[in-house]
């Protein structure tokens, strides 16, 4: 066989075989939904900060709480009155010894899960002190002959707890410096955000949310 027969052969082969192997890559990029070979994401989401893992299609629209955000969001937010309000409906199911230091364990499970960058890091602050102020005030009423409470079900916070009661003859005083804690908590978030008026509705909802639990210190 001549020898330009021969390389024509090779030539060709050579060319089925590049575009062949173009395919597969091409068909691969559209299965992992990115460019073949490059930097896109899979599934259109990423993990995010905290351990999240994000994408659109979560069971419930989960997404990173990314603490380095600049800004408020309504998803973080939203997040977090509605943890505030389990919280509350929770402890309201208790009787009224308990309340204080399920006010303060379920305060903690919130803080913990708050973004700690600039957007909400005052946020965080100010819950966290006012978890541990109520932690004090139960210690220095506990009723410790008293049977602790094991935590009931809670379809946003799902960490387990016991709460220790307060001795029922200290529960009006011990009520009334709660209430006071909520209170300056509540003051607090409102005056974080006098420069940033960017931050004032989020925080006004949050304050407003924390603010609701009063009540369930006045009930006793």
């Amino acid at each position: 066989m001549p020898i330009s027969t021969v390389a024509r052969s090779l030539g060709v082969a050579l060319l089925a075989a590049t575009l062949a192997l173009g395919g597969a890559r091409d068909a691969y990029s559209q299965a992992a939904g990115g460019p073949a070979g490059g930097g896109g994401t899979t599934g259109g989401g990423t993990t995010g900060g905290g351990g999240t893992t994000t994408g659109g299609s979560t069971p419930h629209g989960t997404r990173s709480l990314d603490p380095n955000v600049s800004g408020p969001s309504d998803y973080v937010t939203n997040s977090i009155v509605k943890n505030i309000q389990a919280m509350r409906a929770e402890c309201a199911g208790y009787d009224p010894v308990y309340r204080i230091d399920c006010l303060s364990q379920r305060l903690h499970d919130i803080t913990v899960r708050i973004p700690s960058g600039p957007a909400y890091g005052r946020v965080r602050e100010i819950l966290g002190r006012a978890s541990g102020n109520l932690a004090r005030i139960q210690a220095n009423n506990a009723d410790r002959t008293a049977k602790r409470q094991r935590s009931r079900v809670n379809s946003r916070l799902k960490t387990a707890h016991t709460y220790g009661a307060v001795k029922r003859q200290n529960l009006k005083r011990a009520m009334a410096e709660a209430v006071k804690v909520i209170a300056e908590a509540e003051t607090q978030l409102l005056r974080a955000t006098e420069n940033s008026d960017r931050r004032a509705s989020h925080y006004r909802r949050i304050a407003v949310a924390l603010g609701s639990t009063k009540v369930l210190l006045r009930s006793a």
